[in-house]
């Protein structure tokens, strides 16, 4: 009677440890299926950024630009003051 009931107890034991493998590898797989969705969307995002940049680089010479307009109002003014005292 007592090796009837080791063995059993050997045999649910083993369909425990058969089950809690399988649901480790199914949520190992999980983990790696929304890795690769969270790598896809991050590529995604990252040229999406890249574009932004690329639209707003313009942006950016606003500044000079402005600068550069003043500068030449500035001396414009200058001559205009200058002639009008010739």
């Amino acid at each position: 009677m007592l090796a009837v009931s080791t063995t059993g107890w050997w045999v649910f034991g083993s369909l425990v440890a058969t089950a809690v493998v399988l649901i480790a590898a199914l949520l190992l797989f999980a983990i790696i299926a929304f890795a690769r969705t969270i790598t896809r969307q991050a590529g995604e995002i990252v040229e999406a950024l890249d574009g932004a940049r690329a639209n707003t680089d313009a942006l950016y010479d606003v500044t000079r630009t402005n600068l550069a307009l003043d500068q030449i109002t500035r001396h414009l003014r200058t001559l205009r003051e200058g002639l009008e005292t010739v």
